[in-house]
C-alpha cells in the first residue's frame, strides 16, 4: 500500500474514532466544558476561520472552489498534453464537491441542533431529528474534502497541507458550532470519498510522476 493511500485511510481512522467517542459522550462534555471555562469562541480560531473562508471562497459559495477546480480539469482533459494534470485536478475537484455536496444533504436527514443551541435550551433529549443542521460538519467537509486529495497527490507535502482543515476542524468545536462526532463523521466521509475518487479519476501522485520521469530518462541514457 503506497503512503498516500495509508494517510488517507489513517485519516479515516481518526475520523471514525472521533465519531464514537464523541456519540458515546465526548460531545457533550466538550461542549459543557468549553462553555464553562471560558476557551469557547477564542480569537485566533475565529479570526482564522474568517481569513481561511474568504481565501477559499467559502464565503462566497460553499460550493465555489470545486466548481470551478472540475471546470478547470474539464478543460485539461481535452488538450492531451495535459490530461494527466486534468485527471488530478478532476480528481481534487470531485472530492470536494461530493464532500461539500454529501454533508449538506446529510444535515438535513439528521437534523441534530448544534452545540451552542443545546447549551442555551438545555434539553439535550431531543438532539436530533429536530430541523438542525450540525450533523455532518460541512466546514470540515469543505476543507478536507480540499485539502486531502491534494495531500494524496502530494505526498512529501501530506502533514503541511493537513494543517488547515485540522484547524478548521477545531475551530469549529472550539466555537461550539459542532460536537466532536459532527467533525469526525465529515472527515471519514471526505476520507471515503478520496479513497473511492482515487481509483475512479486515477491521478497520477508526484512521486510515480517522478518514478515515471526517472525511468524515461534512464532508458533514453542507455
Amino acid at each position: 500500500m503506497r503512503i498516500q493511500d495509508r494517510f488517507v485511510l489513517l485519516h479515516a481512522a481518526v475520523g471514525v474514532l472521533m465519531l464514537a467517542a464523541g456519540l458515546l459522550g465526548l460531545d457533550r462534555l466538550i461542549a459543557e466544558s468549553l462553555h464553562a471555562t471560558g476557551y469557547e469562541n477564542l480569537r485566533v480560531f475565529v479570526a482564522g476561520t474568517t481569513l481561511f473562508d474568504y481565501a477559499t471562497g467559502k464565503e462566497i459559495s460553499k460550493f465555489l472552489p470545486g466548481l470551478v477546480i472540475t471546470a478547470c480539469a474539464a478543460l485539461l482533459l481535452l488538450l492531451p498534453r495535459a490530461r494527466g494534470l486534468g485527471r488530478q485536478a478532476l480528481f481534487v475537484g470531485l472530492v470536494q464537491l461530493l464532500g461539500t455536496l454529501t454533508s449538506g444533504v446529510s444535515k438535513n436527514l439528521f437534523g441534530r441542533l448544534r452545540p451552542f443551541e443545546l447549551l442555551q435550551g438545555g434539553d439535550w433529549a431531543h438532539a436530533w431529528w429536530v430541523a438542525g443542521n450540525a450533523f455532518p460538519s460541512g466546514h470540515a467537509a469543505f476543507y478536507f474534502g480540499m485539502f486531502l486529495p491534494l495531500a494524496w497527490l502530494l505526498p512529501r507535502w501530506r502533514w503541511p497541507l493537513m494543517v488547515i482543515p485540522w484547524f478548521i476542524a477545531v475551530a469549529r468545536v472550539d466555537a461550539n458550532h459542532h460536537f466532536l462526532s459532527d467533525v469526525g463523521a465529515s472527515i471519514a466521509l471526505v476520507a471515503m470519498l478520496t479513497v473511492l475518487l482515487a481509483r475512479v479519476a486515477r491521478p497520477t501522485p508526484q512521486t510515480d510522476q517522478a518514478a515515471d520521469a526517472s525511468g524515461n530518462s534512464a532508458s533514453r541514457s542507455a
